[in-house]
Parts: C-alpha cells; structure tokens; sequence
C-alpha cells in the first residue's frame, strides 16, 4: 500500500485528507503502476441539479500528492474548477494561474469541506493506476 505523504508541499495537507486516501488506496490488491488516479464523484451530481463536485487525486508511487483537481459544470461543460498542482507548484483557479502558495486560505477551507462531505458518503469511488 502507499503511504500517503503529508509533508513537504506549499500548502498543509491535513490528517483527515491523509487518512480518507489512505483508506480508498487500501483497497487496492497491489500498486502496478507509477502514479494512481483517485476520482471521487457524486453520482447524481449534473449541471441541472447541482451536487457535489468531482474530485481527483494523483499521487506518484512514493505517496506524493502530485494534484488535487476540483471540477464543476459551467453551462453543458465539465471543467477544472480548483487545482492544486503541487508538483507543478501552481493552483489554477477558473483558468488563471497563480503560485500555488497564493492558496494558503483558500485549501485548508476546500480540504475540510471535501473531508465532510466524504465522511457524509456522497462520492462513489474509483482507482485507476498508470
């Protein structure tokens, strides 16, 4: 299993994002690739209705979160809302770019309230590794 690192980025990861990739990433056999691709999606999530907006996780093998991307509908269209490019050192915001240190108040607020909404079971949850 990967051990989730949760030191060494721009911004402070918290033990409760740590802990809910840990846990998805326990139920996998075994790691075959160098990356693994974590996609959290409310299945009634549509532009009509709203919903909760799909996440994704990529960490490389050694555990490193590589990006944390939020998407969200504008019209018809699923696009990046939020992401958190740490290993491009970038949080691309609605298509502008900025240093991803600029996110020091915005990623703690978005990561407690991904933790929440985890921990209400409204994301089904796949894994895919490349």
């Amino acid at each position: 299993m990967i051990k989730v690192q949760s030191e060494g980025y721009a911004l402070p990861i918290q033990k409760a994002l740590v802990d809910i990739l840990e846990k998805e990433l326990s139920t996998l056999e075994s790691i075959t690739g160098d990356f693994v691709i974590i996609n959290f999606k409310d299945p009634s999530y549509s532009n009509e209705t709203g919903g909760f907006h799909p996440v994704e996780v990529m960490l490389n093998a050694a555990g490193e979160i590589q990006y944390i991307t939020d998407f969200v509908y504008t019209g018809v269209d699923l696009v990046k809302e939020l992401d958190f490019a740490f290993s491009a050192g970038v949080l691309e915001q609605m298509g502008m770019v900025y240093p991803i240190e600029q996110a020091w108040e915005l990623f703690p607020i978005w990561q407690e309230n991904f933790c929440i909404y985890y921990s209400n079971h409204v994301f089904n949850v796949s894994i895919t590794q490349c």
